[in-house]
This record gives C-alpha cells, structure tokens and sequence, in this order.
C-alpha cells in the first residue's frame, strides 16, 4: 500500500464515508446479481437477459441531467438518505412481489429499472462525496480506494447472492438488501442532520448553462467520454451475458454463476496494487492502453477457452480493467472540476458510460440470440481495437490536466 493511500484512509471522514459506501453498494450487487440469475431460470431468451442489464443502465438517460442538478443544490447527505430509502422501498417492493407468486421476466426487469431511478439519483452525489471529504491533491488516490469499496462490493455481492440463493428463497434475499440499504440511510440522516447544525453557507449554485459551458470547453472531458463509449460498450458484453454464457453454455449452478461473476471482482481488487504505479508513469495515457488491451485479451480468452479455471481467470483480468478504466476516468474528472458543479460533471458522464453500456448490452443480447454469443465476444473485441486506434488519431496528446 503507498504512503498517498494510507494517508487518505486515515482520514475518518473519508473512511465512514467510504464504508457506508461498501454496504450499500454490496446490497446493490447482491440485488443485481439475484435478478440476473432469477431471469436465467424464468427466461431462456438471451434478448430478454440482456434486458436486466439494460434496465440498469437506462435509467441514466432519462434522469441523469435532474440527478446532477439535484446533487449540486441540495444537501448531499440528504439527497443520499432519499436515495438510500428508494432503495430499499424498492427492494421490499421485490421481495413481496416474489413472495406472493407474481415474479415475471416483465416484472423483473420494470422493477429492475426503477432500482436503477433511485441508484441514478445516488451515484452522482456518492462520486461527488469524495472531493468532499478530502484535499483537492489526494481526489486521484481517494478514487482509487472508492473503487477498492466498490469492488469489494462487486467481488462479495455476486458470490453472497448465489451463496444465499442456495440455503434462501428469493424473496429473503431481497428482504436482506433492503435492510443494508436501509441501514445505510440511517447514516446519511445522520450527516444530513450534523449539516443542518452547521453554521457554515452552502456555495452559490451555479447555473446549468454555465456548468454546460466549463464542462463543453473541456478537452479532458471529451477524452474521457470517447474512452467510455468505447469501454464500456465493449465490456457490457461480459456484465449482460455472462450469466447466460454461464449456465447454458458451461452448464453452471445457480452458485457457479455468481462465483464466475463474482471473478471480475476479485480480479477489479488487484487495482488498488496495479494502479498506483500506473498514476507514476510518465505519461498517464499509459494507463489507458493497459485497459484496452487488459480488456481485448480477457474477453478474446473467454471467446476461445471452454476451461473454467481459464474463463475464472480471464475474468479476473477482465475485472481489472473494467475497474481501472473506472478508476482512471472518475479520478481524472473529479480532480479537474470544481465542486460546485461536480454532481452534474458525473451526472454528464455517468449518461455518457450508462448508455455506451445500455446499448452495448442490447447489441450482445442480439448478436447472441440471432447468430451466436461467440460473435458478440468477437464484436467485443474488434470495438476495443478499432477504438484504440481512433483514440490515437484524435486524441494524440498525453497532456491531461487541461480541464
């Protein structure tokens, strides 16, 4: 661990932040986790798996402008206790909906989109939370160790839900979720009241028009949205279809389905070791080519090998990447932006990488159902090359701190 990270963690505000962040974002996995494998048993369309993911993703579109906008006029802690208490109303919701018999593939994914309202209205705020517990100097390295929760998260949720879906009904393990999710907004209530006893002036609320202006004028900006697109609509192949991939084509369990998932987490933890030494690089963009060749070979693996050790491997580096790529992008952007319009700059570029994973999703579900899920892993994998190479003709510059 470097001396930048530790320094961060010792910072008490930071750390209560970030583990609340664990919990929730844990539920949320385990949530998602369990509606994508219940799918796979109520629907053997791939289209129709896909559409989970799609549900998880759309909602950003729709609502992600408002979430930023939200985020940057009103108190941040309690915009994440409303956020928090969605949540977990929503996941009650799920849990008595299945009790009662009445869980569909169409039910499923209506309520899975409308999880993802109140995660739209969460995230921005929670990104935007860590610019406020820290020095500006230390945002690149506290967004590392916010992406170690996150994939903390990401490594344990996949495998406690299909771990609990052994010895639990679905229906319990909603129940659980909505009492982490509730659980946590008894703590941003706890901050949103601290807040409120503060005698300290909120900053004047700027404009959308002239955020929209700073954040137009931003070169940096530009580049990462163009490596999200790419990214994240090549990657998405791997989050929409590999539970599909999983058990009809490896013939897994309900629990070999959350474990394979639960690799690119495991493998997304190696981050907090690999991407330290990649931020002292001489040129940053190095950063950025690792991810898009880390990402290639992962799922150019998981296309040519049918050996589970391989695919739970190639899925670890596929985990990696995804979360480096993340990490470098949030990082980036919360360190060049000023915190009056942070929650919109993440709301803006949350749209941005929620639709290339939206879309991206919906293209593998196609491609799998018309033709073969091994053209859409080769898909995959020609976007990331023919991506690079046009990253290299219009963004030839290594100079990232221009925002």
């Amino acid at each position: 661990m470097h001396a930048e990270l530790i320094a961060v963690a010792k910072n008490p505000q930071y750390r209560h932040f970030w583990l609340a962040n664990i919990i929730s974002n844990g539920a949320i996995w385990i949530q998602n986790t369990t509606s994508s494998i219940a799918l796979t048993h109520l629907s053997t369309s791939a289209v129709m798996n896909s559409l989970v993911q799609v549900a998880a993703t759309l909602p950003f579109l729709v609502f992600g402008i408002l979430a930023g906008q939200v985020g940057d006029r009103y108190s941040k802690p309690l915009v994440l206790t409303m956020a928090q208490l969605s949540l977990g109303l929503v996941s009650l919701t799920l849990a008595a909906a299945t009790g009662w018999g009445l869980l569909s593939p169409a039910l499923l994914i209506a309520v899975t989109a409308a999880f993802s309202v109140a995660t739209v209205f969460r995230m921005p705020v929670a990104q935007a939370g860590i610019a406020l517990t820290v020095p500006r100097e230390q945002v690149k390295h506290a967004a590392v160790l916010n992406n170690l929760g996150f994939n903390i998260a990401r490594a344990t949720g996949p495998a406690v839900a299909g771990t609990l879906l052994l010895v639990l009904a679905y229906a319990q393990v909603y129940l659980l979720t909505a009492a982490l999710l509730l659980a946590v907004s008894v703590y941003f209530f706890w901050g949103f009241y601290n807040e409120r006893s503060a005698t300290a002036s909120p900053p004047a609320f700027i404009s959308m028009r002239d955020a929209w202006q700073h954040i137009a004028a931003s070169p940096l900006f530009r580049r990462c949205t163009f490596d999200a697109c790419i990214l994240f609509f090549a990657g998405s192949v791997i989050w929409s279809m590999m539970p599909f991939i999983a058990k009809y084509h490896l013939n897994q369990s309900t629990a070999g389905q959350g474990t394979l998932m639960g690799a690119t987490g495991l493998g997304a933890l190696l981050t907090v070791i690999v991407l330290p030494v990649v931020l002292k690089l001489r040129h940053s963009q190095h950063g950025y080519w690792l991810c898009y060749g880390l990402m290639a070979s992962a799922i150019a693996t998981i296309w040519l090998s049918s050996h589970l050790t391989v695919i739970f491997a190639a899925l670890m580096v596929f985990g990696l990447s995804w979360s480096m790529a993340v990490t470098l992008l949030n990082g980036e952007i919360q360190s060049a932006f000023s915190r009056e319009i942070l929650s919109r700059v993440i709301a803006i570029y949350l749209i941005v990488m929620y639709l290339a994973q939206a879309t991206g999703a919906f293209w593998a579900g196609l491609i799998s159902q018309f033709l073969e899920t091994d053209s859409a892993l080769i898909s995959s994998v020609t976007v990331l090359g023919l991506g690079l190479g046009i990253r290299s003709l219009i963004f030839p510059s290594t100079d990232t701190s221009e925002a």
